[in-house]
Parts: structure tokens; sequence; C-alpha cells
């Protein structure tokens, strides 16, 4: 599975060391949009996605997905390009089903 979505990083010590400073993924991340990301798995409690800098464990993060809007994580870990966050409230399966490509997780109405 891999859904587009946007990551902001909401508090800005959370960047770790990182080479070229002035990268502009770095500012997008910390500016209020954020910056473009991929997830490639995502529950009721955490998700994965790619990312080339590196955000120290416990930073808080908000996670945009189309459909289910905002959700705040706090980073678990961030190394070798793969970031791992835990939601700081869970999200129910319903709200992640209203994700464009999450459909399956959505309640089907009932037909008589």
């Amino acid at each position: 599975m891999r859904i587009a979505g946007r990551l902001a990083l909401q508090t800005p010590s959370g960047i770790g060391a990182v080479p070229g400073d002035g990268s502009r993924l770095k500012s997008d991340i910390l500016s209020f949009h954020g910056c473009d990301i991929v997830v490639s798995g995502i529950s009721e409690s955490s998700f994965e996605a790619k990312l080339n800098i590196p955000l120290e464990m416990g930073a808080l993060v908000r996670l945009r997905l189309p459909g289910a809007g905002a959700m705040l994580a706090k980073v678990a870990s961030c190394q070798n390009g793969l970031l791992k966050a835990d939601f700081v409230n869970p999200v129910s399966t319903a709200r992640l089903g209203k994700t464009l490509g999450m459909s399956r997780l959505a309640p089907q109405p009932a037909f008589a």
C-alpha cells in the first residue's frame, strides 16, 4: 500500500543533524503545509513512511491524508529513510477508510 500525504513537524527542535542544513525538504517540513510524503503502512495506532531527513525520537508530527484530515503522531524512530510514528490518539477504522486507496476499511452500505 502507498498513500500520498503531507507531513509537517509540530516541534521545530525535532529535526536531527542534517548535512546541507538549508535543504528545501527541511524548510518544507517546518512550514504549516509540510512536505509531500508516501505512507507505506498505516494502522489505527501508527504509520510508516519514507522520509529523507532524520527526526528526533519523540518529536510531534502532523500527518495529513486526503479524506481523513490531519492526525498528530509522535516519532518512534527515523532511520535509514524510514519514519515510524505512533498516533497521539488512535485513529478509527472509519476515518482511515475515508482516505483514498483505503476504501476497503470504510463501512459498506447494506443492501436489502
